[in-house]
């Protein structure tokens, strides 16, 4: 059963600081086209000699700019992107979608997808060299497995074998990922990852059509992990059609539930409320699956996403579960009207190491 892999592309472009916008042109002026009046045309020349200066530059070699990344993730009805260089915020935007190409956080047609995702990279003049891709969490299966002394194959067919005997299914329509603990007394335990195979090569059907082969492809609920960057934290992650909910315990993602909402955003009361009773119900499977190694009392839940918003949420989740309300804190530097808690996935995606 093959595993997940990176893939690697090619150009470059430079972004700048701030949300990311389209290029904007005269009023009624075709691109390129002469226009009445000593400004307009002097404008029309200064575009010219900027796109001519683009052209220039694409044949160059540029290492200075080949560390630019851009972090694209799908929320809800629309496109989220952010563009990075040095560890720094470039830009971002959220891009509207047609409803048509995504149904309950997924891509439905990826031909018309991939066109939409290339006249997107296209209009905003962003690379494509090096993008991070996110994937949803969507009937994803993550397990921690007591595995000592297996390697290699063995290793491989004892992790299928003990998934299949969890779920009570065969993974034959999965990728599988797993990886060995570091350490002495870790180094018995194995982390593996089960994502449906069809969410994966939809994903790079679509990015093919976008003439895109992403660097990294990411869960979104695992990009939230890293993104937090804290060794105990449950994280829970509400979105327009989409609901998030993970435990990190000791620095591993112990606990992955992702739950497709329709229709959130037109009833955000409805929506927050199935927050609260996930987390109150994920919690209480942590503490049934792992009575010996209970949940640090201190560890801090953060609130992520366009729709987990509010003080009234946040004191209710911090009644219901004793832990601590978390400030957001990643190792990146933005600007200070950067909507953090929106874009956290694809942070998480960018600080990947590939």
């Amino acid at each position: 059963m093959p595993s997940l892999k990176a893939f690697l592309n090619r150009n470059a472009f430079l972004n700048r600081t701030g949300p990311l916008e389209s290029p904007k042109k005269a009023p009624g002026l075709p691109d390129g086209a002469p226009a009445d009046g000593n400004a307009d045309e002097s404008a029309v020349a200064r575009q010219r000699s900027r796109a001519s200066f683009v052209d220039r530059l694409a044949g160059l070699k540029r290492p200075w700019l080949d560390r630019t990344t851009v972090a694209v993730s799908v929320e809800g009805s629309s496109l989220r992107v952010v563009s990075l260089a040095d560890q720094k915020v470039a830009g971002w935007a959220s891009i509207p979608l047609e409803p048509r190409l995504i149904r309950n956080g997924q891509i439905v047609d990826p031909a018309d997808f991939g066109a939409a995702l290339d006249e997107t990279f296209e209009r905003l003049n962003l690379p494509r060299h090096r993008v991070a891709w996110a994937l949803p969490g969507f009937q994803t299966t993550a397990r921690v497995l007591d595995l000592p002394g297996l390697r290699g194959d063995a290793l491989r067919q004892a992790a299928v074998d003990e998934l299949e005997r969890t779920l009570g299914a065969a993974v034959d329509d999965s990728f599988l990922f797993s990886q060995r603990f570091e350490g002495r007394i870790r180094s018995r335990y194995v982390f593996v990852l089960a994502v449906p195979r069809s969410t994966v090569l939809t994903a790079l059907e679509a990015l093919e059509a976008a003439d895109i082969r992403p660097y990294t492809m990411d869960l979104r609920p695992l990009a939230l992990a890293r993104a937090v960057g804290r060794a105990d934290a449950v994280v829970v992650n509400l979105e327009e059609g989409s609901l998030d909910v993970l435990v990190v315990a000791s620095g591993v993602t112990t606990l992955l539930r992702s739950i497709p909402l329709p229709g959130a955003a037109t009833n955000l009361e409805a929506a927050q409320n199935r927050l609260v009773d996930e987390v109150d119900r994920a919690l209480r499977y942590y503490d049934d699956s792992n009575p010996d190694r209970p949940l640090d009392a201190d560890a801090a839940l953060y609130l992520t996403g366009r729709l987990a918003t509010g003080i009234s949420l946040a004191e209710r989740l911090r009644t219901m579960t004793g832990h601590p309300i978390g400030r957001l804190s990643t190792g990146l530097t933005f600007p200070a009207d950067f909507p953090v808690a929106e874009y956290l996935v694809n942070l998480g995606l960018a600080l990947k190491r590939s």
